[in-house]
């Protein structure tokens, strides 16, 4: 850690009860935010985040959200104290029983779990969208997908993609996003996945579902959660618990099965071309090398998205154009990072 940013961190804990803690370093998630659990004997555990400002981070979406998230009833960490300008939470530990652990351990509980992770979803659905949120709108959606052209098929091939290709991506995604964005904006946490996503034992029904990561919440299409959660690239959710929460939740909305399924298949489409995008980044830019080993998984989602028969045109030109992503590619990207 950079000295001045240890000495921070040392300042603001003296200035919390967690002054004296074990501090030990726990896995983060692709920004650069940075997390401890801190333990000590009269005070329990809790989280430390560190988001630092000159990185690009802040903590003050995290608050908002968290805030309007725990005033709505979802299970959110309590924000115990905070250092906005330098970037520091301490946070409650809701545990180590991540969904993708949990399910590991207790495969029968695939239902379950899942189910409560859906209510939670049609529960920001009715809610009234907290003020001020963006929308993460067609236009931004395909801009963000160019990723994949921009870090994926230009490192994968090892030549930059031309315009023409570039031109027709975007005209054909842009058209499907236009498609299905006509839809009623709501809440969408826009990382809503296993690995984001804690069971908390001692709760009740939805609320044993604590949810973390929440600070890049928009408006946003109501499939796009849904999409994240159910076609999680870090585990397959069998076909059959899949089916099972698309019915909750189409049940519990009211929303129109056929233009739901539509923008289901889009919204997932887009997410993983984003991600196909953003992996090869981390690996190519940040030395990440671990996100490549998620690309052959990121490759198949997006293939059984594009089977949907609305995205026929777009099926047609990423299939013609885009390489799969098989071990010379990835050996290609590997040897690609920029030191």
């Amino acid at each position: 850690m950079n000295p001045n940013r240890e000495n921070l961190t040392n300042i603001f804990l003296s200035r919390s009860p967690w002054e004296n803690a074990k501090r030990t370093p726990i896995a983060g998630d692709a920004s650069s935010r940075r997390y401890e659990r801190l333990t000590c004997c009269t005070n329990g555990t809790s989280i430390l985040m560190d988001a630092p400002s000159e990185d690009g981070e802040d903590v003050k979406p995290f608050i908002k959200i968290c805030e309007y998230f725990q005033k709505i009833g979802l299970s959110v960490p309590k924000i115990y104290y905070s250092d906005i300008p330098n970037g520091f939470l301490i946070l409650e530990d809701f545990g180590k029983d991540l969904f993708s652990k949990m399910l590991i351990e207790n495969p029968s509980n695939e239902l379950e779990f899942y189910i409560n992770a859906t209510d939670n979803l049609i529960h920001l659905y009715h809610a009234t969208p907290s003020k001020g949120l963006g929308v993460y709108n067609s236009t931004d959606m395909a801009n963000k997908s160019l990723l994949a052209l921009d870090w994926y098929l230009e490192y994968g091939l090892a030549e930059p993609p031309n315009c023409s290709l570039k031109t027709e991506f975007y005209k054909l995604l842009n058209a499907s996003l236009i498609d299905v964005m006509d839809t009623p904006h709501i809440m969408v946490h826009r990382d809503f996945h296993a690995e984001n996503l804690i069971w908390l034992n001692y709760k009740q029904d939805s609320q044993r579902v604590g949810i973390l990561d929440f600070q890049d919440t928009m408006l946003g299409h109501p499939a796009y959660d849904l999409a994240s959660l159910l076609n999680d690239i870090r585990r397959d959710v069998s076909p059959e618990i899949k089916r099972k929460c698309l019915d909750h939740y189409l049940l519990n909305t009211n929303l129109n099965t056929e233009a739901f399924e539509y923008g289901f298949s889009v919204c997932s489409a887009q997410r993983n071309l984003r991600i196909l995008g953003v992996f090869t980044r981390l690996s190519v830019r940040d030395d990440k090398m671990h996100y490549l080993t998620f690309i052959p998984d990121v490759w198949r989602k997006l293939i059984e998205d594009l089977r949907h028969p609305a995205l026929g045109d777009l099926s047609s030109l990423i299939r013609d154009s885009f390489p799969e992503p098989n071990t010379d590619i990835i050996q290609r990207i590997k040897k690609s990072h920029v030191s």
